[in-house]
């Protein structure tokens, strides 16, 4: 929305600069976006006088114009059809810099000199209009510079308000923000009808079929209007609004309806079609022409203005074309009402267009205001138009619409602001913004008005205060504490501590949304239930996805499609199934880890292929950090993993995840064409609060380690895992560590064996070990392998 700065000092009598204005406006949540101003195009832009007008030869659009601008005359080349002699005109000097990036020279043109240019609206930056030029007033004085003439010292205040904020959608609104931040008086402008004894109840009478669609529906006859051109101190608002003069009968309308956020229609009451106003809905398929020349095929949503007979109007989005002004224009039928704003949103979505009324509508107009602003207009069109208002307005108003009243209690909002502002200080600033207010043990009683529909409960009373009274008085928080504190979820610390740690080890994290194609889920996982959408936005997203997978395999492609081959990602989401046997949805909360490709290359390092050990390492760093229980890596056929590399994560007997090498099959549907290692894991048993392992610290050794190598050579289908699970057992308390150091299967091994090296440290905690003790705990190692698994034992 925009506004004139000018506007808004006339209605609150503020003396604020335009700075000051946009910045307490900001403050206080009516957030002033941008301000420019109206005269920024105007510099070294003149009035002129045409004296003359020559053709050029071998040119049949453009005529070289003498210009007289007081101190001397110009010659200048125009091309504008409407120029003429005797017009006064806008003249841009060289050296003017005008809209569009155009800076004025002397320039030749079929061998002419130009020293300058006659403007139309659009190079001055007024409006889109560049049909011809601008033609002033014959009194207009010559030389004189044309911000001055047109008084366009001004600024354009552009807002950007948040939807509840309807009050907010006029000059008055704004100002009434105004006022209240500096304690001034809403000069609210006074209407004055001289009416003729004719009365509108014998000329028209309106109807509401369904008071739910339009509550409320005003209307007025205006006779013997004079159509034309609107005074320029009308337009120049409208202009600096951002809205384009049409004439003044339509003019008079936006003018009102941005001054007070209350949209009002026209209708040529000579071709309204009868004296019969009937508010109802649509009847579906009924078909209807806009104000645009567009046929629409009309459903029950929208609401329709009638003469009994046939449609005249789109209630609050458009007018139609059976009866809208034109320029024989002389008798109006002047519109004010108050619709549902829920149907003018289906509405204008139904029609296909947005204008300033329906958004207004939309947003929640006032009810009470229809009177005063149809009144408003009216006196306009007696002193603009010179028309006749007939006596007496038709009012059709049901059912009044009830004024809300909320307590308020001065203690709870200074405890929710940290504040103490007197009870005084919440009256005077709620009577400021217009609301009634009454004390009533301890409590104020605050009557919203019907302008404010967003006023609903104690908590937006305190809003309204604390936006006033100013956020920055708010005294910061020391610490998280008052009846507003709102501790951080466990889950979400979980998931922040997460992050770190995955980030913290080179993974980049990627989010994608929980939507799939069922048809991938299907050769993904085949026989996985899925969780199917009614009423999808496409087939390719008609699922919720049943792994991480199905979202990280198109992330990957896209990634490789664009030769970013290396990656290492992660991301943090959920899994969702149908409901299970007691009817409970189970959405599962997962971490997801890729790698593929190579490793970066460092000043240390060389770069190196991903690979299963990479994602094993970063689970170990998991289970190390957050003290969980161990996870066990245990060979398992996955769908979408490689048989030779396919392994689930097992903690405490039960499945919470799977790692290892993603199936080329799999990869080939989403063109992946590089080995893949992924790690799926189930969040939901490790993000219970306060279920980690507790830490027990113990006193550093004070007696030496005696560490022991033992090298075996197994058949290839031992599991590492096992035999290290075995070794740790076999050990016995008097073990510190038991790890492999070295794998080997090739040459010099035997076929369907392999090498396996672990070292065994030793340690009491009592005493030094003597060798004997050592080597009897080694022999048992010994003898335990050989019998388990079948291990020669090797001496070099």
């Amino acid at each position: 929305m925009k506004l004139s700065y000018n506007w808004i000092c006339e209605l609150s009598g503020s003396d604020w600069t335009v700075d000051e204005m946009a910045k307490r406006l900001t403050d206080c949540g009516t957030a002033c976006e941008d301000v420019e101003a109206t005269d920024r195009y105007l510099d070294k832009v003149i009035v002129g006088e045409v004296t003359d007008l020559q053709p050029i030869k071998g040119a049949d659009k453009i005529r070289l114009a003498s210009v007289n601008c007081g101190d001397q005359s110009f010659d200048l080349v125009c091309g504008a059809p409407n120029v003429a002699v005797d017009q006064k005109v806008a003249v841009a000097l060289v050296g003017a810099k005008l809209a569009g990036d155009i800076t004025i020279k002397k320039a030749k043109i079929r061998g002419v000199e130009s020293c300058g240019m006659i403007c139309s609206e659009r190079e001055l930056g007024l409006s889109d209009d560049h049909s011809g030029i601008i033609v002033l007033d014959s009194d207009a004085p010559i030389g004189t510079p044309l911000a001055d003439y047109l008084q366009l010292r001004d600024y354009q205040l552009t807002f950007e308000l948040t939807p509840n904020r309807a009050d907010s959608m006029s000059a008055i609104g704004v100002a009434r923000d105004v006022v209240a931040l500096s304690g001034t008086i809403l000069n609210r402008p006074e209407v004055s009808l001289n009416e003729i004894d004719e009365k509108t109840t014998e000329l028209v009478s309106v109807t509401i079929e369904d008071r739910d669609v339009c509550p409320r529906y005003a209307a007025r006859i205006i006779k013997n209007l004079k159509i034309g051109e609107s005074p320029w101190w009308l337009k120049q608002r409208l202009l600096t609004s951002g809205i384009r003069p049409i004439n003044n009968i339509v003019d008079i309308t936006n003018y009102v309806m941005l001054e007070t956020g209350h949209p009002l229609h026209a209708f040529d009451f000579d071709r309204f079609g009868s004296n019969e106003v009937l508010v109802r809905r649509a009847n579906k398929g009924e078909i209807f022409t806009t104000l645009d020349g567009k046929e629409h095929n009309l459903i029950d949503d929208v609401i329709l203005i009638t003469n009994g007979k046939e449609g005249v109007a789109a209630g609050g989005v458009m007018g139609g074309l059976n009866s809208e002004v034109e320029s024989t224009t002389t008798n109006i039928l002047l519109e004010s009402a108050y619709f549902d704003p829920s149907l003018i949103r289906k509405s204008r979505k139904h029609l296909g267009f947005v204008s300033e009324s329906s958004t207004r509508f939309e947003k929640g107009a006032d009810p009470e205001g229809v009177i005063y602003a149809i009144n408003r207009a009216a006196s306009l069109y007696s002193e603009l138009c010179g028309g006749d208002i007939c006596a007496g307005i038709v009012d059709c108003y049901p059912q009044a619409i009830e004024q809300r009243t909320v307590s308020l209690r001065p203690k709870r909002c200074n405890d929710l602001l940290g504040t103490e502002l007197s009870t005084d200080r919440m009256v005077e600033i709620l009577k400021l913004l217009e609301f009634d207010v009454a004390i009533e043990s301890e409590k104020i009683v605050a009557t919203v008005p019907t302008f404010r529909p967003d006023i609903e409960r104690e908590v937006d009373l305190i809003e309204e205060i604390v936006r006033i009274d100013g956020f920055d008085k708010v005294p910061d928080a020391i610490t998280n504490t008052g009846p507003l504190f709102t501790p951080t979820h466990y889950v979400d610390k979980f998931q922040d501590e997460m992050r770190q740690q995955l980030v913290a080890a080179g993974y980049d994290e990627i989010l994608t949304h929980g939507l799939t194609d069922s048809r991938l889920a299907d050769a993904v996982l085949p026989g996985k239930p899925q969780l199917k959408i009614v009423n999808p936005s496409s087939q390719d997203l008609n699922i919720l996805r049943n792994s991480m997978v199905l979202s990280a395999l198109p992330v990957i492609g896209n990634n490789l499609a664009h030769r970013n081959t290396d990656l290492c990602l992660f991301e943090l989401g959920k899994v969702y199934f149908p409901p299970d046997e007691s009817g409970q949805w189970i959405e599962d909360q997962r971490l997801m880890a890729i790698v593929t490709g190579a490793t970066p290359h460092t000043w240390r390092d060389r770069p190196r292929n991903y690979d299963f050990y990479d994602l094993s390492g970063l689970l170990d760093v998991l289970v190390s950090h957050f003290r969980w229980p161990k996870i066990t890596i245990d060979a398992g056929e996955v769908s979408f993993l490689d048989n030779t590399m396919s392994y689930r994560l097992i903690v405490q007997n039960e499945g919470v995840g799977v790692i290892g090498l993603l199936d080329p099959k799999v990869a080939k549907k989403s063109d992946i064409k590089q080995p893949v290692y992924l790690l799926e894991l189930s969040l939901a048993r490790f993000m219970e609060e306060d279920k980690r392992e507790s830490i027990h610290f113990e006193p550093l050794p004070a007696y030496p380690a005696a560490p022991r190598d033992l090298a075996m050579v197994v058949d290839l289908s031992v599991p590492a895992g096992e035999l290290l699970s075995a070794v740790r057992k076999s050990a016995g308390p008097l073990a510190e560590s038991v790890s492999i150091f070295d794998l080997y299967a090739g040459k010099q091994i035997e076929k369907g064996k392999k090498s396996i090296a672990i070292s065994v440290t030793y340690r009491s905690r009592s005493g030094s070990l003597s060798s004997d003790e050592v080597d009897a705990a080694q022999a048992n190692v010994i003898k335990m392998v050989k019998r388990q698994f079948n291990a020669e034992i090797r001496d070099k």
